[in-house]
């Protein structure tokens, strides 16, 4: 059996018009038992939306289970669930140095397809908020490809602002992809 650590409930508001948030959604800190489980789903963004990570699909593919728990530690993995299968994960790294552990940085945010408009991304957001507050964070950080409109939409809707843009954050066949920088006070 799984151990499961911070059950936390679906929070805050829903977007304009219809709100398609399913009830129940909930986010939970992953431990390394999830290792497999977000493997396999980071795996897909990665394969699904190449253009906006930093990592790389073949690079993470060659990657056996035991590499992927040892990965996770360090850094907090959030996921959420829906029958069984995690469909959605996001990532909380806090420095150790005194100077600059007021900050978060939220990385390998992906919501699957299927699981797009059902309150996941909120679920998401809402634990690592809740547990960076817990931590002492005071500032939230986060970068989105520039044109990844969905994204910087629902990062702003969030509460995030843009501070700058990053030029050729990532470089895919030989292109340069800006990234947005984004901040959010806590």
């Amino acid at each position: 059996m799984r151990e499961r650590r911070r059950l936390l409930p679906l929070q805050g508001g829903g977007r304009e018009g219809v709100d398609r948030r399913e009830s129940g959604l909930n986010a939970r800190l992953l431990t390394h038992s999830d290792a497999a489980a977000l493997g396999g789903l980071r795996l897909r963004g990665l394969l699904e939306h190449p253009l906006d990570f930093g990592a790389d699909h073949d690079e993470e593919a060659a990657w056996s289970v035991t590499e992927w728990a040892r990965r996770m530690m360090g850094t907090l993995w959030f996921g959420v669930e829906r029958g069984g299968a995690l469909i959605a994960c996001a990532s909380l790294r806090i420095p150790e140095r005194v100077k600059l552990r007021h900050n978060g940085w939220i990385n390998a945010m992906y919501v699957a397809a299927e699981a797009q408009g059902s309150g996941a991304g909120d679920a998401i957001m809402d634990a690592i908020e809740a547990e960076a507050r817990a931590r002492g964070v005071t500032l939230l950080k986060l970068y989105a490809r520039e044109n990844n409109s969905r994204a910087c939409a629902f990062y702003r809707r969030r509460g995030f602002e843009a501070y700058g843009v990053e030029p050729d954050a990532t470089v895919v066949g030989g292109v340069g992809y800006g990234a947005l920088e984004m901040a959010k006070r806590l």
